[in-house]
C-alpha cells in the first residue's frame, strides 16, 4: 500500500511539472511577448516627440497598436488574454519585462554610440574655406 501510494506521488508531482512548463493554446509565448512589448514601447515613445506626435494625432493611437499585433499574427483580444494570463503568472511576466527592458537598454546605448560616432565624425571634418 504504501509503495503505491509514493508511485502515485511520484507521478502526480512529475505531472504537475510538466504542465507548469507548457503555456496554454491561447497565450502568446514568451518570445513573441518581448517582442510585442518592445514595439509597444518604442511606438509609445514615438508619441513624446512633437514632431511625430502632431503627425500621428490625426489616427487614432489604438490602431498602431492593433497593427502591432496584427504584424505577429494576433488580436488584441489574443494580447489581452494573454497579458490576464501573465499577470497571473507574475514570475513569468517579471521575466518577460527583464528581457524587453534589456532590449530596449541595448537598444538605447547602441543609439547613443551611433550618435557620439556621427558627432566625432562631423568634428573631424575639415570645413572647406
Amino acid at each position: 500500500m504504501k509503495k503505491t501510494a509514493v508511485i502515485l506521488l511520484v507521478i502526480f508531482l512529475f505531472s504537475c511539472n510538466n504542465n507548469e512548463n507548457k503555456l496554454p493554446d491561447y497565450v502568446i509565448s514568451h518570445d513573441d511577448m518581448v517582442n510585442i512589448i518592445i514595439d509597444i514601447h518604442l511606438t509609445d515613445g514615438l508619441f513624446t516627440n512633437n514632431k511625430v506626435r502632431r503627425k500621428l494625432a490625426k489616427k487614432d493611437s489604438l490602431n498602431y497598436y492593433n497593427a502591432i499585433l496584427n504584424n505577429y499574427g494576433y488580436t488584441r483580444a489574443d494580447f489581452d488574454t494573454s497579458v490576464h494570463f501573465y499577470s497571473k503568472n507574475i514570475d513569468e511576466y517579471d521575466k518577460i519585462y527583464e528581457e524587453v527592458l534589456n532590449n530596449l537598454s541595448e537598444m538605447e546605448t547602441k543609439l547613443k554610440q551611433e550618435s557620439a560616432e556621427e558627432t566625432k565624425l562631423k568634428e573631424e571634418k575639415p570645413v572647406n574655406q
